[in-house]
């Protein structure tokens, strides 16, 4: 009979042990997830607090308070982004780019960590790398607004490569933004004018011209068509457009310095359209005039012989004579005179004559 009632009581303590272990194991998974829930309230607290003192300006105690976030929660990457860009900003170059290397390692799509590598690397003259990271943030991963961040990283790439004067890399960023950056009138005068810079008016005077389709009587946009039309040595139409302009914005000082030259310049033209022979050879001798003189102030004592033959045939071009039926013919030899004086003159002289003036732009113009 004590067999029969040992075996089910000898079943019933180890069911009790059994259910003992299981509460215990469930008082302590539930005791572990809130110290884990505990743990991580505390991280985001010491995480908010160094992200205030970040906007405050203190770096070094926004650095320590988001170090012990991260020793609490060693896996959250806003954490150690963050911290990487705390680094940054303290100057403390080497310990971002190893916070940065480590999560980049991880996850080289980090929109974040990418551009914030990009900024070390610009700080640190390496550019070309620098560009590099710059583009995999425009196309990697964001937590949140993915195609504002992504648009922003652009333009600031952008102006890195406007800064140094980048012209086909700058072309190259500034292609996909025609579609995608926001139409308000800051953004695309913003455009028009890197358009400019990137050496394609063509494609700025589309962006200006779009501007005026919806704001008709907009100064700036009629600047930045003059500056496109100048661009093309369109200078009749840049003239109307910076007059425009000044209707406008009489104010516009560096409008009013551009349309000066435009006057000068098309007053000065020898090719333009529909001049007579007498006003055509009265420009090529101001031309010449001009040249000479430009060249004269800026040689040394002792100028090349072929630089003084020239210098002798200008002045004694000037001096000459000509006939109303010679006029054509010495119109064709003051410019062709013009032209070399001014080859040689870049040669010869220091510093480079200025390439905007209208004398230079004149030049130019003959020499195409």
């Amino acid at each position: 009979m004590a067999r029969l009632f040992a075996g089910p009581s000898f079943l019933g303590t180890m069911a009790l042990v059994f259910l003992a272990i299981a509460a215990l194991f469930s008082a302590d998974m539930f005791l572990a997830g809130l110290e884990r829930k505990e743990s991580r309230v505390e991280a985001a607290r010491l995480f908010e607090q160094g992200r205030v003192l970040m906007q405050n300006g203190k770096k070094a105690e926004a650095i320590e308070r988001i170090q012990d976030a991260i020793a609490i929660e060693r896996g959250n990457r806003d954490y150690r982004r963050t911290i990487a860009q705390a680094q940054f900003e303290a100057g403390k170059i080497a310990d971002a780019e190893s916070t940065l290397t480590d999560l980049l390692q991880s996850d080289s799509t980090d929109g974040l960590a990418n551009l914030i590598m990009g900024r070390i690397l610009v700080k640190e003259g390496q550019v070309a790398e620098a560009v590099s990271y710059y583009r995999r943030a425009i196309y990697g991963h964001w937590n949140q607004d993915a195609a504002g961040n992504r648009l922003r990283v652009r333009f600031e790439l952008i102006d890195l490569l406007a800064q140094r004067n980048a012209k086909e890399e700058l072309l190259a960023e500034l292609l996909p933004l025609q579609d995608q950056a926001p139409r308000d009138l800051k953004t695309q005068s913003r455009l028009g004018r890197l358009f400019l810079l990137a050496g394609s008016p063509g494609r700025a005077a589309d962006v200006f011209h779009g501007i005026l389709r919806e704001v008709p009587a907009n100064a700036g946009a009629y600047d930045g068509l003059g500056e496109a039309e100048f661009a093309r040595s369109n200078y009749r139409a840049a003239q109307r457009d910076f007059q425009t302009a000044l209707r406008l914005a009489p104010e516009d000082r560096p409008t009013r310095q551009r349309l000066d030259v435009c006057n000068e310049l098309l007053m000065l033209d020898p090719t333009a359209r529909g001049l007579g022979p007498a006003e055509r050879f009265h420009r090529s001798v101001k031309l010449l005039g001009l040249t000479l003189d430009e060249t004269r102030s800026c040689i040394g004592q002792n100028p090349s012989p072929q630089l003084q033959g020239l210098l002798d045939q200008a002045g004694k071009a000037l001096e000459a004579r000509v006939s109303a039926a010679r006029q054509g013919e010495a119109s064709e030899s003051n410019l062709d005179l013009a032209e070399q004086l001014w080859q040689i003159r870049r040669q010869e002289c220091t510093p480079l004559p200025a390439t905007d003036s209208p004398l230079a732009l004149v030049l130019a113009r003959l020499s195409q």
